[in-house]
């Protein structure tokens, strides 16, 4: 039987590196950060999407094809009220209604990572509905397990019971949890914008290598 997965796309931080709200910065003309990764998941297999947005958010990232995904009940825009609080109460809120969707696992999405992809979400989706015994599957950068990642129900409590801006990496060092890792070769998938510098890197690479194939 198909596990349900549910994505969990985080996208209520506070961006204070940047000095400005990142999911809002352009990588190309139309194209802002935040819509990026959030189409790539919504492109998926994925049985919905929950984006988790702080207080205040305008929402102007947004691209046009969400409100249809919207409509249809696919994806749904949760507010976390303490999102300054750190990111692991962002995820906290997604794993809420996670469980009000009587989902089997979440699929965790950086907004600030522009380089993930389709194929990337599916071999994750895949390994987790097929392979019995694993409370996580994580995408591997040189063994080391990071975002885009699923949590199976077992993890949630603690997962949830996380403060500040813990992530779920503390989770996996347990003994407690057993999982797999997916290597990826391409380190680029990887690449977060918490800087200006990198954003202006980032925006370069996509200009140059995504918005021309």
């Amino acid at each position: 039987m198909k596990k349900k997965v549910v994505g969990v796309y985080l996208a209520a931080g506070s961006s204070r590196r940047m000095g400005t709200a990142k999911q809002s910065l352009e990588m190309a003309e139309g194209v802002r950060l935040g819509s990026i990764a959030l189409l790539k998941a919504l492109h998926s297999e994925l049985q919905s999407v929950v984006v988790v947005v702080r207080e205040g958010d305008s929402l102007d990232w947004l691209p046009e094809e969400v409100h249809k995904h919207i409509l249809l009940g696919r994806c749904r825009i949760e507010l976390c009220a303490d999102a300054e609080c750190g990111m692991a109460h962002s995820l906290r809120t997604g794993i809420q209604v996670a469980e009000e969707l009587s989902a089997d696992g979440v699929l965790v999405l950086l907004a600030d990572q522009p380089f993930i992809d389709g194929q990337m979400l599916f071999r994750l989706t895949i390994a987790f509905s097929r392979e019995a015994g694993y409370d996580y599957i994580a995408s591997g950068d040189k063994g080391m397990p990071k975002p885009p990642l699923i949590l199976g129900r077992g993890m949630w409590p603690a997962a949830a019971s996380l403060e500040g801006d813990a992530g779920a990496r503390s989770l996996f060092r347990s003994p407690k949890y057993r999982g797999r890792i997916l290597e990826e070769e391409n380190q680029l998938k990887f690449m977060d914008i918490d800087t200006v510098d990198r954003y202006e890197q980032a925006k370069k690479i996509y200009t140059h290598h995504y918005m021309l194939t």
